[in-house]
């Protein structure tokens, strides 16, 4: 994965002498209670089909998770047309403190306004930055993704493994001067011996729970200030397990500085009995 990545990059450094290849990535860190993390992502691309590496990091500074740090390694190949994105993706965290993790999956968003935006999707794993602007309702994207993780738990010498699939619903419009979007992810599970580690769209964290259902909403405002574009989220989700709902709410901005975009963002989650608070800052380039 080390390789692929310097590859890539490469590759996309010598996109002067290629007018049909383009480049985005980012590099965005998450500290919270305990609790710290990065994420790594890369978009390459030449004419219709890009590829899309990443390395999410995670760690609690907890006895329950040993102090240890967690990587999920991923790859995500998405042929993408004026009208419509079809996408796969594969990845895996490697054993660490006996769990571990492999996952595969798709995707589909289409473009009922294909004409006023291009490729950049307002929802789903295409999504990506666009300009605000127009009058009425001049872009819809809707769309579904479906992936499959088996998760293992070691204990002592027995493997314990649980099964679970995310089904997601997603669309994005533009409206105005503001850009919303919203998803919804149902889980279903085989067996249940081992508790899932990962993310809850929505959420800026890793957790370890068994999510039921979950369902985020976000309005982008660009335009309001040059160059600046605020953002709002919420999110709220049901787990199974005895586990107590969560919801939470995310406050941020970023700036797009043409080959530079920066983000911060600040997010309240609340499970009932507490608060806590995660502050997430990223980087990224874009040519």
């Amino acid at each position: 994965m080390k390789k692929l990545l310097v590859s890539l990059t490469l590759i996309a450094g010598l996109g002067a002498n290629a007018s049909a290849l383009y480049f985005d990535g980012g590099l965005t860190g998450t500290t919270g209670p305990d609790y710290s993390g990065y994420k790594l992502n890369l978009r390459v691309g030449e004419g219709d089909f890009a590829l899309e590496p990443s390395i999410t990091s995670y760690k609690y500074d907890t006895a329950a998770y040993d102090n240890k740090t967690f990587r999920t390694y991923g790859l995500r190949g998405a042929w993408e047309q004026e009208a419509y994105t079809v996408g796969a993706e594969a990845g895996t965290t490697p054993e660490v403190n006996g769990y571990k993790n492999v996952y595969a999956g798709g995707d589909v968003t289409f473009s009922l306004t294909p004409t006023s935006g291009g490729k950049s999707r307002l929802a789903g794993p295409g999504s990506r930055s666009v300009a605000g602007g127009g009058k009425g309702v001049t872009r819809v994207d809707v769309g579904a993704a479906l992936k499959h993780t088996a998760h293992t738990q070691k204990v002592l010498t027995v493997e314990n493994e649980t099964s679970q699939t995310e089904a997601t619903l997603f669309a994005g419009a533009k409206v105005l001067m503001l850009n919303l979007s919203a998803s919804y992810t149902r889980y279903a599970y085989g067996d249940e011996d081992a508790t899932p580690q990962g993310f809850v769209p929505g959420l800026n964290f890793a957790l370890a729970a068994k999510p039921r259902s979950s369902v985020s909403a976000r309005v982008d405002i660009p335009a309001t200030i040059p160059m600046v574009t605020p953002f709002a989220g919420y999110t709220t989700t049901k787990y199974k397990g005895g586990v107590k709902d969560s919801s939470a709410v995310t406050l941020g901005g970023y700036v797009d500085l043409s080959m530079l975009v920066v983000n911060v963002a600040y997010q309240i989650f609340d499970q009932g009995s507490a608060n806590d608070s995660f502050v997430s800052i990223g980087a990224g380039l874009k040519f």
